[in-house]
């Protein structure tokens, strides 16, 4: 059974909302996976991975490559350790960390280097692209923060957390908001990539219904079954009264408020 065809402006209305949102989300999602990038250079930066408490045996904190220690004369933290020069940082599981999670941030800049392709590209194919980059991301990330636990048992880390501390043993340390981050930015980075390729489905049937000649109810995306009464447009109407009508709703209206007259001052 053929679908049942809509008015071409109603049509057009609809289009038009669903464009308009689409558009909305579109943008909301580029805005996400600019805020992501930035807050995953600062993961993979921010030497607070892990740090001192109270009861911790020294003072400091850790992040993926540094490490990094109080000086009692200048009252500043030395870091030491650098993600360019592999070397310098402590163990293999913190070098695995620190390439996985550097890795992930390069594909976040990549993915923002990306959006500039929608004025160039086919929009269907960018989406595409950079839905696989941010689920990259995603494993990425979940590598370096399951790796990253293993490489607690080196000596820094016991000058640190005391001797409690050994692989997946923090010892008398904290977790700091740099770990807590990066694990969050985990399930963000898949919700980025879901949406992504949401929005490049959603894109390819609008590409594909924009060529025909007419839509139907079921080429408007969401809005054939879930349209609310409210969204109908509706046509004016103009509705003619008979003259005859007029004059006797006038007529009948004027007797009740006629008075009856007075002859020679007197009133009858």
């Amino acid at each position: 059974m053929m679908a049942p065809q809509f008015n071409p402006d109603t049509a057009k209305i609809y289009h038009f909302r669903y464009m308009r949102e689409y558009r909305a989300v579109s943008v909301l999602w580029a805005v996400l996976t600019i805020i992501w990038c930035i807050l995953n250079i600062v993961c993979f930066v921010q030497p607070q991975w892990i740090g001192d408490t109270e009861e911790s045996a020294g003072y400091g904190h850790m992040g993926v490559y540094a490490y990094c220690y109080p000086d009692t004369i200048t009252a500043k933290y030395l870091c030491t350790g650098s993600f360019t020069d592999f070397d310098t940082i402590l163990n293999g599981p913190f070098k695995a960390t620190t390439f996985f999670c550097g890795v992930a941030a390069l594909l976040m800049l990549i993915t923002v280097a990306a959006l500039l392709l929608f004025f160039c590209f086919k929009k269907t194919a960018v989406f595409v692209f950079c839905g696989i980059l941010e689920l990259v991301c995603a494993i990425f990330m979940f590598l370096a923060c399951v790796i990253y636990p293993a490489g607690w048992g080196h000596a820094e880390v016991y000058k640190l957390c005391g001797s409690k501390a050994g692989e997946y043993k923090m010892g008398d340390c904290s977790i700091r908001w740099a770990y807590i981050l990066a694990m969050l930015g985990i399930f963000d980075a898949i919700f980025l990539a879901v949406l992504a390729f949401f929005l490049a489905a959603k894109r390819a049937k609008i590409d594909v219904y924009t060529t025909n000649s007419t839509v139907s109810k079921s080429e408007l995306n969401g809005y054939s079954e879930t349209m609310s009464k409210k969204s109908i447009p509706i046509q004016p109407q103009v509705v003619a009264v008979p003259a005859d009508v007029v004059d006797d709703r006038y007529s009948e209206f004027s007797r009740h408020s006629e008075k009856p007259r007075s002859r020679g001052g007197f009133q009858l």
